[in-house]
């Protein structure tokens, strides 16, 4: 048998009692009761800090994309109703052109472009499906209705005062959802809101000071509206039946929201606006064929053949944005998965939250009220119009209310 050599075991004997007073040592110069310390956090490097901001970009879009394309779609909208205003006052040497002529000339621009970009894109079912046509056929119906009306108000009225009428629409379309799709809700908060934009729509029903530069005093009742006046310069009579066709615009226009809001994504956003878009230019063929008093004008100089073009292309990115925008479901909101003490992760307890009531589709509506901006800028630019104080006022309202909607955490109590 073979013995251990003596020189390695006395080794290993001095080296366990060498390290043993060192741990000792250590161990002596941490309290009894003390907590173990936690480790230091590794401080972020640049790459790390840019991998943060994308992730936190990524979920920003994924939450507010949709509120971001109805955002734009009221932009090229009101670029769209300054053109009309233009055309319907001072076009076709100063007559005016008809509302159905317009609606024609920008809707089969529309037509064209939504079935070559269908054919581009190869959506699938073009025509729609069967669950979902009563919706679509409704949706077209509804729109035109909301579409001639506006177009009709704008004759009269300054831009700024018809789309005051319009923002009856996306309360309408709010409260109407809440009823007709699942898990969708209207808060007292939104509903505060709303009525804080209602506030800001009253403040800018008349933003034009008596003085304004261009304003010219309104003709005698008995006398109607001379073709070329500024919008605005019209008598009692057709003020008030510019109101009332606004009103059944903003009737038309809550129900086609509410109804692309309940095809949701069974249906492309082109073959909503496909439906819209040909049933609005069947309509106003129709009219101008057995109206009389509409007949078919073209344009006469480049600048009414622009106006109509850039009018065609505003109305196409208007329904394409505000469609796309309306029916986009955002998916659940990233729980942020942050490390314990002891190295847990809480992301892990939080319970699911995909099937809570959202209030996505009316945070996107909400933001239809941005177009009010717009339309200021666009009288101030077009017909040098004085903005009041009060119009300022009341676009600050609109707008805060609008991003407090669109910014405001949901928590899915529909009590709140």
């Amino acid at each position: 048998m073979v013995s251990p050599s003596p020189s390695r075991s006395w080794g290993t004997a001095s080296h366990s009692a060498s390290s043993s007073p060192r741990i000792n040592e250590d161990e002596a110069r941490v309290p009894f009761l003390a907590l173990p310390s936690s480790p230091t956090p590794p401080q972020p490097d640049a790459s790390s800090r840019w991998e943060s901001a994308r992730e936190i970009g990524q979920e920003f879009w994924a939450q507010g994309k949709g509120m971001i394309l109805v955002l734009m779609s009221q932009f090229f909208g009101s670029s769209m109703n300054i053109m009309t205003q233009v055309l319907e006052i001072e076009g076709n040497h100063g007559q005016g052109f008809n509302p159905f002529q317009i609606l024609f000339a920008r809707m089969s621009v529309t037509v064209v472009a939504s079935y070559l970009y269908m054919w581009y894109a190869n959506v699938p079912h073009p025509f729609g499906t069967r669950p979902v046509f009563g919706l679509l056929v409704l949706r077209a119906a509804g729109g035109f209705c909301g579409v001639y009306g506006l177009y009709y108000s704008v004759q009269y009225l300054a831009l700024s005062e018809a789309t005051v009428l319009t923002f009856l629409a996306p309360i309408l379309s709010c409260y109407a959802c809440s009823f007709f799709i699942p898990n969708e809700v209207f808060t007292r908060k939104q509903q505060l809101a709303g009525l804080v934009s209602l506030a800001g729509v009253v403040l800018i029903a008349r933003p034009f000071s008596s003085t304004s530069a261009g304003l010219e005093t309104p003709p005698p009742a008995t006398e109607a509206p001379e073709p070329g006046d500024q919008p605005g310069n019209a008598d009692e009579y057709h003020h008030i039946l510019a109101i009332i066709m606004g009103l059944v615009g903003v009737m038309g226009a809550s129900c086609a929201y509410t109804t692309i809001r309940m095809i949701g994504q069974r249906a492309h956003p082109l073959v909503s606006v496909t439906y819209f878009s040909t049933f609005t230019t069947m309509v106003s063929a129709l009219a101008m064929l057995l109206i009389p008093s509409v007949s078919v004008e073209l344009p006469s100089t480049p600048l009414e053949w622009s106006l109509l073009a850039g009018l065609g292309v505003c109305g196409f990115l208007l329904q394409f944005l505000l469609t796309a925008g309306l029916s986009y479901v955002p998916p659940p909101r990233q729980s942020s998965r942050r490390r314990t003490l002891y190295g847990s992760d809480e992301g892990d307890q939080d319970e699911d939250k995909s099937n809570q009531p959202t209030s996505s589709g009316s945070r996107a509506t909400s933001m239809l009220y941005t177009q009010m901006v717009f339309a200021l800028i666009y009288d101030r630019a077009i017909w040098g119009t004085t903005l009041s104080g009060l119009s300022w006022l009341g676009s600050v309202l609109i707008l805060s209310s609008a991003l407090y909607v669109a910014m405001a955490h949901t928590t899915g109590n529909a009590g709140e």
